[in-house]
């Protein structure tokens, strides 16, 4: 199931924006939830399941989008956000890892359609990696994961803000993680592309502030990947 946010102090946008997702999704069949908010302090309130998609609006009473877009960089629970706003001169304002686009008030149905799209596909390839723990095997989300580090004959599973021990190679996990936005940047660091802040000389700063190494001959791959990485979940930001 895809779960939309919506954030506006007005109704009539949140209702708007209900109406074109609602639209779309009943056309393709497709499962999905609202989950409605009035203000930014209701958004960082918020302790439910996991938001695919927040559309938020930029200019509120008391906590506004960029304030809230500040508060929820490192938060599982909002994955992806679209801007909604009347000024286009904010636009630059909302780039973000987390920022999928912007869209000017009124919506048209092409934009927001776009925006659900992209979501719906990275949802689709948001798997399942394995690993062996002393109690047997568990599993975690591919966009819970920062990074992997080789230590030995196991390996360091790295979370936003905790890590985990793996009793596998680096290998296995690449295995696993090949096609999708993990990419080898070492002979010991997987690095998820979800996760660069920016490609800092031989290394990747990471939104959790650690900053994974770039082996030299790997550092043309990773450019490229980041570079492709970037062009593809980042929309057009004015509709």
């Amino acid at each position: 199931m895809i779960l939309i946010g919506i954030c506006d102090d007005e109704e009539v946008f949140r209702a708007q924006i209900r109406d074109l997702c609602s639209a779309f999704f009943d056309a393709q069949n497709q499962e999905y939830g609202f989950v409605e908010f009035a203000s930014g302090e209701d958004v960082l309130a918020y302790q439910g399941e996991k938001i695919h998609l927040l559309f938020l609006d930029i200019e509120m009473p008391g906590i506004d989008g960029l304030e809230v877009l500040g508060k929820v960089r490192r938060n599982e629970r909002i994955w992806r956000i679209v801007f909604v706003t009347s000024h286009k001169e904010l636009k630059w304002e909302t780039i973000d890892l987390k920022t999928l686009a912007f869209l000017e008030k009124p919506l048209d149905r092409v934009g927001v359609e776009t925006c659900i799209r992209t979501v719906i596909r990275e949802n689709r390839d948001n798997i399942d990696i394995s690993y062996k723990t002393f109690q047997g095997t568990d599993h975690i989300r591919l966009d819970r994961i920062v990074s992997v580090q080789a230590r030995g004959n196991y390996v360091n599973i790295c979370f936003e803000q905790d890590e985990v021990p793996g009793y596998d190679s680096i290998k296995t996990i690449e295995g696993q993680t090949r096609g999708t936005t993990m990419i080898r940047t070492h002979k010991s660091y997987l690095a998820n592309l979800q996760y660069v802040k920016r490609v800092n000389g031989d290394g990747l700063l990471m939104t959790n502030g650690t900053v994974v190494p770039i082996g030299r001959k790997y550092l043309p791959s990773v450019k490229e990947a980041y570079t492709a990485f970037i062009k593809s979940v980042t929309i057009d930001r004015v509709r």
